[in-house]
């Protein structure tokens, strides 16, 4: 009795005892956490799922990846209502059941699930590729939407090198933490197993930034983004035509705090809404917890200081609604027979919480690229 009691103890310490053990720690996991080897019923696919040549638990990549990572809160990346508040966005908004009618000035719209991120293939869950934008938007390339998953992004076995299965080393933890580097000869993973240049479609080294934990609710960006995800958006990296990444942050991002409030300081700068990389490409010299605005050194603006990776609930995966002059007035805030932000959809958040435009920047915030060109 006593040995099972030291035994039971030593496997909740185990399971509890932090980031160490969490399920892909960096690198690849075990292999039956995603596929079943022989569909047996202690290892079974998921119910629904069409059997595959992958022998995935899900009828595709995706449907695999959301086995987990669908529901809210925590690693959930695709809740049921909208309620996800990592920095990534949440995958809802670019569902069928986002769809719902809006009144803007009187006229009645319908909310459009399509441009609204990056519509991945997840057959089990009812999510499908992007009926507007058959290719990838900005790609001179042949980035097929049909067969766009989370695998066209995160690479699931955590390989660095572009996944040829050529690392350096073992993968020891995961690069999202800001963890140092490990002094044992083993090396920490991409941050949150982004591809590596070689690895499918991507052409740049995976990005650095540094997450408070699974939720991603807070992170602080270091280098590397923009040009990570050019890789599939290649032509909007023309200069004469296209609002400009790695360029430093104009240092009026430090006074203005609102439409109207320049009185901003540079300690108290930083805007989760409107995020910038502060030029560093060693994970652990970040800070997730920062609140300090641009250095005028080597802070830049990055693709993600506009747009959220996953998904948002306004156009183009922005952060904010671009079609609105003032902000509260936004069509999603405003709706007309479902009443999603009633029910705990989160159009606007930052640092893990939701915003309300009014009370967080006054009832006539102009549009938040005001942060960095002060226009209002």
């Amino acid at each position: 009795m006593k040995t099972k009691m030291m035994l039971a103890l030593a496997a909740s310490f185990v399971l509890f005892s932090g980031t160490a053990f969490a399920f892909h720690a960096g690198g690849v996991a075990h292999c039956d956490g995603c596929h079943s080897m022989h569909n047996s019923p202690d290892n079974p696919v998921a119910a629904g799922a069409t059997p595959n040549d992958l022998l995935l638990k899900g009828s595709d990549a995706s449907s695999t990846c959301l086995n987990c990572h669908a529901g809210s809160g925590g690693y959930h990346i695709s809740s049921a209502i909208g309620n996800n508040v990592n920095q990534g966005g949440d995958f809802f908004w670019v569902t069928s059941s986002a769809v719902h009618d809006v009144n803007v000035r009187g006229n009645i719209i319908t909310f459009d699930p399509d441009n609204k991120g990056h519509n991945v293939v997840a057959v089990d869950y009812g999510m499908l590729a992007d009926g507007t934008n058959t290719n990838a938007p900005g790609s001179s390339g042949t980035i097929d939407v049909d067969t766009f998953g989370c695998n066209s992004c995160h690479d699931p076995h955590g390989q660095v090198d572009g996944g040829t299965g050529n690392d350096t080393a073992a993968i020891s933890g995961s690069g999202s933490y800001g963890a140092a580097a490990p002094v044992d000869g083993s090396i920490l993973g991409n941050y949150r197993l982004l591809g590596d240049a070689g690895y499918g479609d991507i052409t740049a080294d995976a990005p650095v930034a540094r997450a408070n934990g699974s939720s991603g609710t807070t992170v602080d960006y270091g280098s590397g983004m923009s040009n990570w995800c050019l890789s599939c958006h290649d032509t909007y990296d023309d200069f004469n035509y296209m609002h400009p990444v790695n360029e430093l942050v104009p240092l009026a991002y430090n006074s203005y705090v609102a439409s109207g409030d320049f009185t901003g300081d540079v300690t108290t700068a930083y805007d989760a809404l409107v995020p910038f990389e502060r030029g560093e490409t060693d994970g652990s010299a970040l800070d997730n917890t920062s609140t300090a605005g641009v250095d005028g050194v080597d802070d830049v603006v990055m693709c993600l200081s506009c747009h959220r990776a996953h998904a948002s609930a306004f156009d183009n995966s922005l952060r904010w609604d671009n079609g609105e002059e003032f902000l509260a007035e936004s069509a999603i805030l405003f709706e007309e027979t479902t009443t999603l932000v009633a029910n705990g959809a989160v159009p606007y958040y930052k640092n893990g919480a939701s915003v309300d435009i009014a009370t967080e920047y006054g009832e006539w915030q102009r549009q938040l690229c005001n942060k960095c060109h002060v226009q209002d």
